[in-house]
């Protein structure tokens, strides 16, 4: 289902945000179409936490899918001078379904899947996600080609049908009523939109500063070979498609080793993917650039996926859906500021100087969110505790 969602969403996204980028002349134009989705994501997140506290996931999912393929449906009726309006404003009303969907998803796996395969639930839903957006961004050119916009939207609507379907499929947790759970678990909290867990909170600063190497990654696919390596359009089209590789790379690379990430320092996926992106920039030389900077991006979906697994896996049912919610609305801001910062600091000091930023703001978020030994004496204890009044049947 998160395939089929995505890969029709980013085909329509990215054609109309070509689109407007030719018709216009303005890139501004063009980069809010492609940020469009994920506004009301950020206006509407207190709404966004209340439902994913008091309703089920799995019906959620359902209502979303189903009010995206009307709104999608809906705009195959606007004359053709209002399309393009039409279009651009529909994407943007539809951004609120479609974080109803991510963010209900990942409910619904924590509630259905047991807990010994959680995490290899969620690296297969992140690789089917961003499967659907390579393929869906890498179909938008041919399929522009040979399609008008309206075709675009059928094309769309046509994706989503398929995908409401696939989400009536979705299971619901096993013995008492998931909505009655979240309805117990918004008594207790009020449906606040806040993590109090000291631990919970250091994973979300780190997983905004994995949505920070993300900006500085936005913009170095451009900077790094216009600027560092001297190149033209051609070396940044190299540029950009190796790095799309490296990173789907990255994601299918963090499936199997999900065995043994967990058996490393957590700060490891900090500090590891600096090495390499160090290394790309001073070394200065196009071929090992290239590949330097392609192993910075497999190591940091490996960071993506591994904290990503941990927020997930270390909230509580009462946290669990202010969780999925600030991770719908904190990673597109983290990558939006980001891209800002790091955009002004490669135009005013270079590459290299933003380059060593990244590393600098990793090493001190790093510092900043070590556990201390009192708290990893706690989460053993909790884990022996745990192990303890698991009953026998659950270890085979």
């Amino acid at each position: 289902m998160l395939f089929v969602n995505t890969c029709g969403n980013f085909l329509v996204l990215v054609a109309l945000s070509t689109h407007v980028g030719s018709t216009t002349g303005s890139g501004l134009l063009a980069g809010g179409v492609l940020s469009a989705p994920w506004l009301p994501a950020l206006l509407l997140a207190a709404p966004l936490n209340r439902l994913l506290s008091k309703r089920a996931p799995e019906g959620l999912v359902r209502l979303a899918e189903a009010a995206s393929l009307l709104v999608t449906a809906a705009a195959l009726l606007a004359p053709d001078r209002a399309l393009l309006v039409v279009a651009a404003s529909v994407l943007v009303a539809r951004g609120f379904f479609e974080s109803v969907t991510r963010s209900a998803t990942s409910v619904v796996l924590r509630n259905v899947v047991p807990s010994q395969r959680l995490d290899q639930a969620n690296t297969v839903a992140e690789i089917c996600k961003l499967t659907g957006v390579s393929v869906g961004a890498a179909l938008a050119g041919p399929a522009a080609s040979v399609l008008s916009l309206r075709g675009l939207i059928a094309v769309n609507v046509a994706t989503l049908a398929l995908s409401a379907l696939l989400a009536w499929a979705l299971p619901s947790a096993p013995g008492k009523s998931v909505a009655d759970a979240k309805d117990g678990a918004a008594s207790k909290t009020g449906a606040r939109l806040r993590v109090q867990d000291p631990v919970l909170r250091r994973l979300f600063a780190r997983f905004l500063l994995v949505a920070f190497w993300q900006g500085f990654h936005t913009v170095a696919v451009t900077v790094i070979p216009l600027h560092l390596l001297g190149g033209g359009t051609r070396l940044v089209g190299v540029f950009v498609a190796v790095s799309a590789v490296a990173i789907f790379a990255g994601s299918l690379a963090s499936l199997p080793a999900q065995r043994y990430l967990a058996h490393v320092p957590s700060t490891t996926w900090l500090l590891l993917p600096m090495v390499p992106l160090l290394a790309a920039v001073a070394v200065a030389r196009t071929a090992a650039t290239i590949v330097l900077y392609a192993l910075f991006l497999v190591l940091f979906e490996v960071a993506f996926v591994h904290y990503n697994n941990r927020l997930l896996a270390s909230a509580s049912d009462e946290e669990l859906p202010s969780v999925v919610t600030l991770r719908a609305t904190l990673l597109p801001s983290g990558v939006a500021v980001s891209i800002l910062a790091m955009g002004a600091l490669s135009d005013l000091a270079g590459p290299l100087t933003a380059a060593f930023v990244v590393v600098g703001i990793t090493v001190v978020v790093t510092a900043a969110t070590a556990d201390t030994g009192q708290a990893r004496r706690r989460r053993l204890r909790s884990a022996r505790s745990g192990r303890s009044r698991r009953p026998a049947s659950a270890t085979r």
